[in-house]
């Protein structure tokens, strides 16, 4: 009896160390697989970002947090993609690294903000991609919403385009009263990648390609512009995470070996390999616009833009929908800006914001 426990037991054993060096195999598989396409990808070196203090990097501490930025550039090269730009979407993701949830928040462009590095400037938030290239953006939604991202990703037309037909194109649900502008935008983006597509000719739901796609996120004409536009452009990021998660391997492959040379990011090998390691246990929990509560404000010099109403108010809501937490303080500096936004815009506020989560 002895000698079967003590051959169970080293079976047991056995069984761990090779449980072990499957493991050890598999990520030194994906080590390999994701340096290869990492030289792909246009890296940034040096890319150095700021918070307004160390007691939100604390509070964010359990979270990754990302910008992606969607350019409006005519030149679709790789060296469009470092600055001189503006970002045509603009779009936070937060991943709880303890869950795996995922949330995305989009920042309307024409959102009125203060600019890092910028004393007293304001304007809407997509001038800082064009100002001052990606860590001048990234810089800017630090300082403005209290927020600890450190990395970006940033791509153009192209990219995406190759990335959703790569896939096999995504389905979405096309009105009626999008078609006209949706024509409209396929014709331009055919003239600016040089990617040829058909139209869309029909509402419904159905099958797009990267080119359609590209066009129906660029809508700002119908219902409340811009709005309404970053509801489409989380559309289909969510309409493209749906479709990969069922395609084989293959199409998975090619899209990213199609998409990547238009890419422009800050994350590094080891930080690719620490996102893949997490990717079966990632879950998109929920999408939404900012500012949560908002007024239109126009100005002669800086055109139609959104001001929060408030923006410390809207950073208050962000932080319980990003990080759940309850009756978060702005910092000094958010207050500060809320002041000199609020006599910019005459948007002061008013009751608590329920973000919706």
């Amino acid at each position: 009896m002895k000698n079967k426990k003590k051959s169970n037991g080293k079976w047991a054993i056995f069984f761990l160390c090779e449980l072990i060096v499957i493991v050890v195999l598999v990520m030194a598989v994906i080590r390999v697989y994701i340096k290869n396409k990492m030289a792909l990808v246009n890296h940034v070196d040096n890319f150095t970002t700021r918070t307004n203090n160390e007691e939100l990097v604390k509070q964010q501490k359990g979270y990754t947090n990302i910008a992606l930025f969607g350019l409006d550039a005519r030149d679709q090269t790789s060296a469009s993609l470092e600055s001189g730009n503006r970002s045509d979407s603009i779009i936070i993701v937060s991943i709880n690294n303890s869950t795996g949830d995922i949330k995305m928040v989009s920042v309307y462009r024409d959102t009125l903000l203060k600019i890092s590095d910028y004393d007293d400037f304001t304007t809407k938030v997509n001038a800082a991609y064009a100002y001052g290239g990606p860590e001048m953006a990234v810089n800017t939604l630090n300082e403005n919403l209290d927020l600890d991202i450190h990395e970006f990703v940033a791509i153009n037309w192209t990219g995406l385009i190759k990335a959703i037909d790569a896939i096999g194109g995504i389905e979405i649900e096309i009105k009626d009263k999008e078609l006209e502008k949706l024509n409209e935008y396929i014709a331009n983006v055919i003239e600016t990648t040089g990617i040829y597509s058909d139209g869309v000719f029909q509402s419904g739901k159905q099958l797009i390609n990267g080119v359609q796609a590209t066009a129906y996120a660029r809508i700002r004409n119908t219902d409340l512009g811009d709005i309404t536009r970053t509801e489409r452009q989380r559309e289909i990021i969510s309409a493209m995470m749906k479709k990969m998660k069922k395609a084989e391997w293959s199409k998975i492959d090619k899209a990213i070996d199609a998409s990547l040379p238009y890419v422009y990011t800050s994350i590094d090998e080891d930080g690719m390999y620490d996102l893949a390691k997490k990717v079966l246990k990632y879950n998109m929990d929920s999408n939404i616009g900012f500012p949560f509560r908002y007024a239109f404000y126009d100005s002669d010099s800086k055109g139609s833009c959104i001001a929060a109403d408030s923006l410390s108010d809207n950073v208050i809501a962000l932080h319980k929908y990003l990080f759940n937490i309850d009756n978060y303080e702005p910092s000094a500096h958010v207050q500060n800006l809320n002041e000199m936004l609020s006599n910019e815009t005459g948007a002061y506020g008013g009751e608590k914001i329920d973000p919706g989560n």
